[in-house]
């Protein structure tokens, strides 16, 4: 039996849900991520004035501006940490496919820095931000898009 990992994650945090078929509870939650400076605006990431650099031995002083856009550089920040995380399960065998549900810009981030052995466990894509949601309500948009509903018993069609 394949073990399959599914990757719920966005910019606040990710969840990582473990789906082994043939059990009556398939699904569970195995490891979560919290990455609270994904919710901070650019306001709030950058303060309002320029810094000032003074080099050894320089009479002159450096403005210092901003490197690049904040925001950017947290998703990239948080996106290498997931990468990193799913590189190394790969490699304990944690998992033999991965699924992964998240923003379309955020799985374009992912993508590009996630290792290509790992990319190649990639069976799907859901492009939705479910990260902020429930687990219970995770769990069922997932199960509902991901993989097939379980078959109905009875002829009536209840369960």
């Amino acid at each position: 039996m394949q073990t399959t990992w599914i990757l719920v994650a966005g910019m606040a945090g990710a969840r990582v849900f473990v789906y082994a078929p043939g059990k009556e509870d398939s699904w569970f939650l195995a490891h979560s991520f919290d990455h609270p400076s994904g919710r901070l605006r650019d306001q709030e990431m950058v303060s309002d004035r320029r810094g000032r650099s003074f080099h050894r031995g320089d009479r002159i002083s450096h403005a210092g501006g901003r490197s690049g856009d904040p925001v950017r550089q947290e998703e990239l920040v948080f996106a290498k940490r997931l990468a990193c995380f799913l590189e190394r399960a790969r490699r304990r065998l944690a998992y033999a496919r991965l699924f992964i549900v998240s923003s379309p810009q955020f799985t374009g981030i992912l993508k590009r820095k996630m290792d290509p052995r790992t990319l190649k466990t990639v069976t799907g894509f859901l492009h939705q931000d479910l990260s902020s949601r429930s687990e219970r309500e995770t769990l069922d948009a997932m199960s509902s898009r991901i993989f097939p509903a379980p078959p109905l018993s009875g002829r009536d069609g209840s369960r």
